[in-house]
């Protein structure tokens, strides 16, 4: 069996050593497995979760039905310039 060594040091004047500090030691088992989980947790790929949103999604929107309709053509801003002639012209018509 091969095994490797490593130590750990924490600066518990840094907020985030202190913490991970706190943390394990309040563990009662064993604190090298519980970092080993952790190192796993932290770097193993999501594919399980990222499936079950899939998933979760596809169910959701199965039987949507989506009706793409013509959108209207966007009306054009009139600079004020172009509203006073209008209303000067609505005024002139009797409109």
């Amino acid at each position: 069996m091969s095994i490797k060594r490593m130590s750990l040091r924490f600066n518990l004047d840094n907020k985030a050593d202190r913490s991970a500090w706190e943390y394990l030691k309040n563990i009662t088992d064993s604190k090298n497995k519980a970092v080993i989980a952790a190192i796993n947790q932290f770097y193993k790929p999501h594919a399980e979760i990222t499936e079950t949103i899939k998933r979760t999604i596809y169910e959701c929107l199965r039987n949507l039905s989506v009706i793409q309709t013509k959108s209207p053509q966007p009306t054009e801003t009139l600079s004020e310039e172009e509203n006073l002639l209008l209303d000067s012209l609505d005024d002139f018509l009797g409109d």
